[in-house]
């Protein structure tokens, strides 16, 4: 157990927790990175750096770790002393017991879709989970673990909320412009849940205002939303996400800036969509009526003012909860807690306060008792203990940081927000790289239209680039920040974000348990290494799944400066959609139809042989 360490400024805050009265709450229905035993005061961190889930008592300071064995990414309070952990690193949920020392014993376990992240409570006792990677929601059974049912989501799903009277689940993507709602109650015959995407995100409300204000800069397309919060009564759903202006909805284009904007314009602003949980429709667009007793700023006195609201800071929110009329945003980029209006249309627009935490805030609970907030700081492995009432804010160290140097820092720039250095107008790598990955988009540059490169597992070696103009990762970073109007960084922090864009991010694993699939898999593995095929030979799986070179397959469109790119690897293919530089293909199917024997010889593929190499694909 280590001391705590605490600032003098918020010795009353925990001076009240000891004599905050024991009576137990109600456990959370949704998990986070932190998540609190509001009976006991008790904190459970999940810790995926070190592998590890802590017990931090909140009045003694005192901290009981219990080793996982792989990165987990969630925790969900069950009980008095029992918890849920989504294990992102080995696909793996497991319910753990809690001992009088806080260490903890796996009750049972499950193994589920690839990258388990969001949990929360279901009907009948079901617990559910979202898998990021392996885009699914699976349904345990709360006591064995044992699976109800599995289901297919768009890309990325990470937050899950489920509606006080358990029928529906709402579940955030990091990706794209829309929540999936999930019918829980299949009905008295016992119909499989039926999953429905509504697009609910995208800033409406906000490029209302900035219309209205005359700012003009519209933002079109979401990404980051990685939670959702209800408010107590249950009637609203807060969706904190990044909406931005990737040239979709203009003509002009800039080679010098991102979006087919200047860089002297923000393309990338912080946003809450707030939803009506009973009609599923976001507020503050159309609908009047819906609007009552809510703070409408497009109707207040910046009208006129050609100057729209500066709103939150939280470019990442990573994590929210909600407190009578204030939600609570966790902003990873720039270690901040940030109080929003819930009242508003979109309370981004409307922020309250603004609490200092760690570094890299990844979780959030809140306890209505004590009124006081809780952070868990990834980065700096370190709780943010708020008093929402008097501002203090209390920090409690849990554990050590195990990453390299060179990896911790490259990793604080890799989230950093409002760096002049990375971007002119604020924006992080991690804003269009979360986790490394791709926010799916499509921007509109002077080149031509280019999509977002993922990163994770493929940046091993170069050249790097669409047009493999770069041999060194390093001068590829510079030239990046340079097109997003920042003034550069110097060589040691060029080479430690490089380090960490090679040596940290998150590769997620896939495994093929069923013998039906792992047949039809390795019936595609044979196809794609055949000579007939040709696959292997530009993206040759002894090679990282590249050759490297730069090849003209006749993918140039029209107008478009370059007629070569570089054979780009395939690591976590169906996680990269849409496919070609210019994103002109939705899936691996649409690809695969219209290759045309470009890129391998396909046209020939019986559907069995198609269906295999596809199989095969998505193992990658």
């Amino acid at each position: 157990m280590r001391p705590p360490r605490r600032s003098s400024a918020a010795f009353g805050l925990f001076a009240a927790l000891l004599v905050a009265p024991a009576a137990a709450a109600a456990a959370p229905a949704r998990s986070s990175a932190v998540a609190l035993d509001r009976g006991s005061l008790v904190a459970y961190v999940a810790d995926a750096d070190n592998e590890a889930l802590h017990r931090v008592d909140l009045v003694s300071g005192s901290v009981a770790t219990t080793p996982l064995g792989c990165a987990p990414a969630e925790v969900l309070v069950l009980g008095e002393d029992r918890v849920a952990v989504s294990l992102r690193g080995c696909n793996e949920v497991q319910v753990l017991d809690l001992d009088a020392a806080g260490e903890g014993t796996v009750a049972a376990r499950a193994v589920v879709p690839a990258e388990p992240w969001g949990l929360a409570q279901g009907p009948r006792g079901a617990l559910l989970v979202t898998s990021a990677y392996g885009r699914a929601l699976t349904a345990l059974d709360g006591e064995s673990l044992a699976e109800r049912f599995s289901l297919r989501l768009p890309r990325e799903p990470r937050g899950i909320t489920v509606t006080p009277d358990g029928r529906r689940a709402f579940v955030t993507h990091a990706a794209g412009d829309a929540l999936s709602v999930v019918d829980l109650d299949g009905g008295e015959a016992g119909e499989a849940p039926v999953v429905r995407a509504v697009r609910a995100l995208g800033g409406s409300y906000r490029n209302r205002v900035d219309a209205m204000v005359g700012a003009n800069t519209l933002h079109p397309t979401s990404s980051l939303a990685y939670a959702a919060v209800l408010n107590e009564s249950g009637t609203r759903l807060f969706v904190p996400h990044l909406v931005v202006q990737n040239g979709e909805s203009t003509t002009r284009i800039v080679a010098g800036g991102y979006g087919g904007v200047a860089i002297e314009e923000d393309t990338s602003v912080p946003t809450v969509a707030v939803l009506d949980v009973a009609r599923e429709r976001t507020l503050g667009v159309t609908d009047v009526a819906a609007q009552k007793n809510f703070v409408n700023i497009a109707a207040n006195a910046f009208m006129g003012s050609a100057v729209a609201p500066a709103g939150s800071p939280a470019r990442q929110p990573r994590a929210a909860a909600v407190l009578g009329d204030a939600l609570f945003v966790v902003s990873h980029g720039t270690g901040e807690l940030v109080e929003l209006d819930a009242r508003s249309l979109d309370p981004a627009l409307a922020p309250r306060r603004v609490f200092p935490v760690g570094e890299g805030p990844s979780g959030i609970d809140v306890d209505p008792r004590t009124a006081i907030a809780v952070v868990w700081n990834q980065s700096s492995h370190d709780l943010s203990v708020v008093s929402l009432v008097s501002g203090a804010v209390d920090t409690l160290p849990v554990a050590v940081d195990p990453l390299r140097e060179d990896l911790s820092r490259g990793r604080r720039l890799f989230h950093a927000e409002g760096d002049r250095r990375i971007s002119r107008d604020g924006r992080a790598c991690a804003s269009c790289h979360p986790e490394g990955r791709e926010d799916g988009l499509v921007w509109r540059l002077g080149d031509g239209p280019r999509q977002t490169m993922a990163l994770a597992g493929r940046v091993e070696r170069g050249p790097y680039g669409w047009h493999g103009m770069h041999a060194k990762l390093e001068d590829n970073i510079a030239e990046t920040l340079t097109r997003l109007g920042g003034s550069g960084l110097p060589a040691e922090d060029l080479a430690a974000l490089a380090n960490y864009l090679r040596e940290g991010l998150f590769v997620p694993r896939r495994e093929v348990k069923d013998p039906g699939a792992e047949a039809l898999v390795t019936r595609g593995r044979d196809l794609y290494t055949s000579e007939q095929l040709g696959c292997n030979g530009c993206h040759g799986l002894d090679h990282g799944t590249s050759d490297r070179v730069v090849h003209d397959v006749g993918s140039r469109a029209k107008d478009e400066s370059h007629a070569a790119f570089r054979t780009p690897p395939l690591a976590m293919l169906e996680g990269s959609a849409p496919y070609f530089h210019d994103g002109r293909y939705p899936t691996l199917e649409a690809l695969l139809d219209d290759n045309l024997d470009r890129m391998g010889q396909t046209s020939h593929l019986t559907s069995e042989d198609r269906a295999a190499l596809l199989a095969f694909l998505r193992t990658l």
